[in-house]
């Protein structure tokens, strides 16, 4: 019986020894199915979210589609497309989710024999929140307005409902709101004017916006109005005065000009109102706009011209009744023809650096000085009077210069209309200069002059309506007395040192308003009255007396 029992366990364990042995040698199966493993959501926001599933697949089984399912209040009904599986990590971003809310998900797959899904998981969105502003960034000021910038960095998920500045006077406890129009509310930078403010007094300013969730306010900076304009753009000085009036009389600008803030500034120092437009009360009458550079664009300042790049243009100051002084651009490089035409109070401007080209302007009585610059290698001033650089030509006479003025050693020539409408009572004039142009003292206020003996023309109309002269004394060297040249004067007393009478026109001694040759008297060399009287010119004097 022992016997028995101890066969039949070597029995059963040499075939158990055998089983263990297959098994341990046979391949694995190849028809398991992947496996699919749903991961936590990522990058949540308020409106999006990524969620994401792990594949791992053992055997040779293919997926004939992968996708994810999702829903919210409990709900999962909405499906993505087929995801392609580029790894063993798919990741899927949902957008415009709900804020605030509770999603949840799951993730499922196919093969040729079985459905595969995964555990469901959640996740929750952000809540909407308050707007996010930055800070105010102030572009362009002037004495009683201000532009500024600032930006809506977030509206927070929800429509906004208003947005703008609020400015404060330092003291004060009423605060003052400017809003954004409901066009402009949006995220992204905005540009407001805030006008009618008290020059030379500090504010605080702020950006605020609100939507339903409700209302952020910027941390506040500082601003004090001074009398200065600052223009980091052109086309906006009027936005800077609105309809206020403006006390200063000084105004400085600093920044970028155009034919728009020309034709507002204009308006500030008393040019007539043009159509359409309303006047503006204005004690402005001194403008300093050496740091201004003038550029092209904007409308017309006179409706009908408009600015050029660093030029001050024709008439662009013409008509400015109240201008007293200015202070051009640095940048200039032309001053054009009657660029202050009619200003009746103008007395003082400046010809800056580069300019290289100068034309005078008609009809400034009171202008007493332009001063250049010093390095301006084209023009120079003495006593306010604008010459050549070598100080050899005159060009502009400031007709509001007044007494006696005397001209430097160095010129050789005066210009046509160079003393045109001068109020100096007489003038001194070297023996350097050799010509006199026509009309160079058309309509001044001299009363007695004396020209150097080597001028030998007496050009067309050189006193004509000069009211106030009296005496005028010709050199030695005189050839030719031209139309016109006494036309106007009330003459007493011509002194003439030519020994052979001048040739003379048929015009050279008539006088429409004044008996020339009945009351004035001829002064001629001695030892030549004869000749004189024998002339068939100039007879006509009544009275002809040898020095």
């Amino acid at each position: 019986m022992k016997h028995l029992i101890f066969n039949t366990y070597l029995i059963l364990c040499i075939l158990a020894g055998l089983i263990s042995a297959g098994c341990s040698h046979a391949d694995p199966p190849t028809n398991l199915e992947p496996k699919l493993i749903l991961l936590e959501a990522t990058q949540i926001t308020r409106t999006s979210a990524v969620i994401s599933m792990k594949v791992e697949n053992p055997g040779s089984a293919s997926l004939s589609y992968l996708r994810f399912c999702y829903g919210k209040d409990g709900k999962i009904n909405n499906v993505t497309g087929n995801v392609q599986s580029t790894g063993s990590v798919i990741h899927y971003e949902l957008t415009d989710l709900t804020p605030g809310t509770t999603y949840h998900y799951y993730a499922e797959g196919g093969t040729s024999s079985a459905t595969l899904t995964t555990e469901t998981l959640s996740f929750t969105t952000f809540p909407n929140e308050k707007p996010k502003v930055s800070q105010v960034r102030t572009l362009s000021s002037g004495p009683t307005g201000v532009v500024v910038e600032f930006e809506i960095i977030d509206d927070g998920g929800e429509t906004l409902r208003e947005a703008g500045c609020e400015i404060k006077e330092v003291g004060t406890d009423e605060p003052r709101r400017i809003y954004l129009s409901a066009t402009e509310l949006s995220q992204g930078k905005h540009n407001l004017y805030i006008t009618g403010l008290k020059l030379r007094t500090s504010y605080n300013i702020s950006s605020f916006a609100s939507n339903s969730g409700g209302e952020t306010v910027s941390e506040p900076i500082d601003f004090t109005t001074q009398n200065g304009v600052i223009l980091l753009e052109p086309g906006i000085l009027s936005s800077l005065f609105g309809d206020f009036p403006v006390a200063s009389e000084s105004l400085s600008i600093t920044g970028y000009m155009n034919g728009s803030d020309f034709r507002f500034l204009r308006k500030l120092v008393g040019a007539p109102v043009l159509s359409s437009e309303e006047p503006i009360q204005s004690a402005v009458k001194e403008l300093e706009l050496a740091d201004v550079n003038i550029v092209e664009g904007g409308g017309t300042y006179d409706n009908s011209r408009t600015t050029e790049k660093d030029i001050v243009s024709k008439e662009i100051f013409a008509d400015c009744k109240q201008l007293k002084s200015i202070i051009l651009p640095n940048s200039v490089v032309a001053i054009q023809r009657d660029a202050f035409a009619r200003c009746p109070f103008l007395e003082s401007f400046n010809v800056p650096l580069n300019v290289n080209e100068l034309t005078p302007s008609v009809d400034c009585p009171n202008l007493k000085a332009i001063d250049v610059s010093e390095a301006n290698p084209y023009y120079s001033s003495i006593d306010g009077v604008v010459f050549n650089k070598d100080a050899t030509e005159i060009y502009w006479f400031p007709v509001g210069k007044t007494g006696h003025f005397e001209l430097p050693m160095t010129i050789t020539a005066i210009g046509e209309r160079a003393f045109m409408g001068t109020h100096i009572t007489s003038l001194t004039i070297p023996e350097s200069v050799t010509v006199i142009q026509r009309g160079a003292f058309f309509g001044s206020a001299l009363e007695q002059i004396e020209l150097p003996n080597k001028i030998t023309n007496i050009s067309e109309g050189m006193f004509q309506d000069c009211s106030s002269l009296h005496i005028v004394k010709l050199g030695n060297s005189v050839e030719l007395i031209g139309n016109y040249v006494f036309d106007g004067t009330t003459l007493t007393d011509l002194y003439i040192a030519a020994t052979q009478p001048p040739f003379v026109y048929s015009d050279s001694f008539i006088n429409n308003s004044y008996a020339l040759l009945e009351n004035c008297t001829l002064h001629v060399p001695a030892g030549c009255r004869a000749i004189y009287r024998n002339h068939a010119k100039w007879k006509q004097f009544k009275r002809i007396i040898e020095n």
